[in-house]
């Protein structure tokens, strides 16, 4: 393997000769030299067409290769152009010769090598920048063992810090991303790229997948097995079957598409709305249609969660989409992303409402998510709001989950599938367990600042009676000192948000009775026993009179 310099000087000479070596001005001068062999490109001339990007990840090998594909999920990034080529990254990865994967096999411990060994074809079923796969048998059962290619780590975490190099060199000198967190990117990209390097991480993610679909006829995920599973060397189950994308094939078989469709955008729908975790790369590759319509699923090294905040959110978005409300929708939209910078409301409500009018009066059969997805991307590149890993994978879902549907299917309408799980998705977010989970994790976060706030005022103040910050603070106490201090002001706030909490689920119980009737009882065990008890206990932490005649208020309307 190269030295790590000279491989940082391979990448600069191949993003040189692709058309962006005027991004890279900050490189130290003794490091120029080898960069005269190729034609540097005039800094006044922009080369930097989507074709060179996709040329030069391909040519710096599977490291890169993998950055572009990481991009491509993401369209908040990139202009759609970009996307689309990147898109079409070719992993060119050479097989490894079969006595090195014999020799990998056998060198691990508990990886069952001589049964794995004694049934292999040497042949791969595919190659990839991390491993490869071959078809053996095991146990008297059909496997694909997936194994990891020799010196891939070192030379992943290798490109990896010239990488995070090249995101600072980049923010530092090329304009056009200066409103983006390239060192983010960077670290976010590292993150996801080593856990695919660890095939536990996709047993583990497959087990889990498979758990949730435990019972469902529809979906098949394959059995892992463990005993002969390794970092280094994966065993599941071969899945046989038609890729979803071969029309002719799933024809000649007589299977039926349109229902093909239902139930694969069903099984992604389930992922993102009932499960909160979800395939991050559902591309025809990985789906098969086994004999009898069952859809298979493979390749499970990246997954995506979604967080309860992030529901919430989405639920905002949602809520604001169907009452036709642009403050709310846009509420929503900006709890989904990281924007860098302040964002005008006022302006963002504007265009929301005009997206929002825009399908507004079409029939559900007539709205199609990519198009909407497109339209919703281009608002928030205007306004320069960057969606969160989860967040980009969540809309790359939902336009994949209706490529496939309308691929199998011409006529297929995806939001007629996605509907019910929307609807079962807010009523669920809005139920009464949940809303009750949410007004106690809140009470708990107030009651904790009211109990730990003190102490640290009362550590600031012989601090400040001693001599000052100068002399007795160290660095390390300053900032969670200057959190709780945040904190302690915010408490008429959280007392506030309690006693709304309490008055809009009042409301609530009017609507349905018997189901809240048991939730009448204690929030808390162990503590205070009720929302006024607990509120009063914050209130009198803090000795402001205004809330404490806010909790008399609110123990008046806790008797509901």
């Amino acid at each position: 393997m190269i030295s790590r310099r000279e491989r940082f000087l391979q990448i600069l000479e191949v993003l040189s000769k692709h058309g962006f070596g005027f991004a890279l001005g900050g490189i130290k001068e003794e490091w120029r030299a080898p960069l005269a062999r190729v034609r540097l490109i005039d800094p006044n001339k922009l080369y930097s067409q989507p074709v060179h990007l996709r040329q030069a990840l391909e040519e710096l090998g599977p490291t890169f290769v993998k950055l572009g594909q990481l991009v491509s999920t993401r369209p908040d990034l990139l202009p759609p152009r970009y996307v689309q080529e990147l898109t079409r990254l070719q992993d060119n990865s050479p097989p490894v010769p079969p006595e090195q994967i014999r020799a990998m096999i056998e060198s691990e411990p508990d990886s069952a090598a001589e049964e794995i060994l004694a049934q292999i074809d040497p042949t791969p079923l595919a190659t990839g920048s991390i491993g490869q796969a071959h078809a053996a048998v095991y146990h008297g059962v059909d496997v694909v063992v997936k194994v990891r290619r020799p010196g891939v780590v070192e030379e992943v975490n290798r490109d990896l810090e010239i990488l995070a190099e090249l995101a600072k060199l980049l923010s530092t000198y090329w304009p056009a991303v200066e409103h983006f967190d390239l060192a983010g990117l960077a670290d976010e990209f590292a993150q996801s790229l080593r856990d695919e390097l660890d095939y536990l991480t996709e047993a583990r993610n497959a087990q889990r997948m498979a758990e949730n679909f435990r019972g469902d006829p529809r979906v098949h995920i394959p059995e892992i097995f463990w005993e002969a599973s390794t970092s280094r060397i994966l065993t599941m189950e071969r899945v046989r079957g038609i890729k979803i994308n071969d029309y002719p094939a799933l024809e000649a078989a007589g299977l039926d598409r349109h229902l093909l469709a239902v139930d694969s955008t069903e099984a992604i729908c389930r992922m993102i709305f009932e499960h909160g975790f979800f395939h991050a790369d559902p591309h025809p590759g990985n789906l098969f249609v086994e004999a009898g319509g069952r859809i298979g699923i493979i390749d499970f090294g990246m997954m995506g969660t979604l967080t309860d905040e992030f529901r919430d959110h989405l639920v905002t978005l949602m809520l604001g989409v169907v009452q036709q409300n642009p403050r709310r929708a846009a509420a929503g939209l900006l709890g989904m992303t990281s924007q860098e910078e302040d964002v005008n409301k006022r302006e963002l409500d504007r265009d929301v409402g005009i997206l929002l009018r825009r399908y507004a009066n079409k029939p559900l059969q007539e709205v199609r998510v990519g198009h909407l997805m497109g339209d919703l991307i281009g608002l928030l590149r205007r306004y320069r709001m960057h969606l969160p890993r989860e967040s980009a994978l969540f809309l790359r879902m939902l336009v994949t989950a209706e490529s496939v549907g309308t691929g199998l299917d011409p006529d297929f309408d995806l939001v007629t599938v996605l509907t019910p799980y929307a609807q079962r998705f807010v009523l669920h977010r809005l139920s009464p367990e949940v809303l009750v989970k949410r007004l106690r994790d809140t009470v708990e976060d107030a009651v904790q600042m009211g109990v730990e706030a003190p102490e640290y005022l009362r550590r600031l103040i012989v601090v400040l009676e001693r001599g000052g910050f100068d002399v007795h603070l160290r660095a390390d106490e300053f900032e969670p000192l200057l959190k709780r201090g945040e904190k302690i002001g915010h408490q008429v706030i959280a007392g506030a948000v309690i006693a709304a909490s309490i008055n809009g689920m009042a409301h609530i119980l009017a609507s349905d009775p018997e189901r809240w009737r048991r939730y009448h009882t204690p929030l808390i065990a162990g503590g205070a026993t009720t929302v006024g008890t607990l509120t009063g206990y914050l209130v009198l932490s803090t000795n402001v009179p205004k809330v404490r005649r806010l909790a008399n208020t609110i123990r008046v309307r806790r008797r509901f």
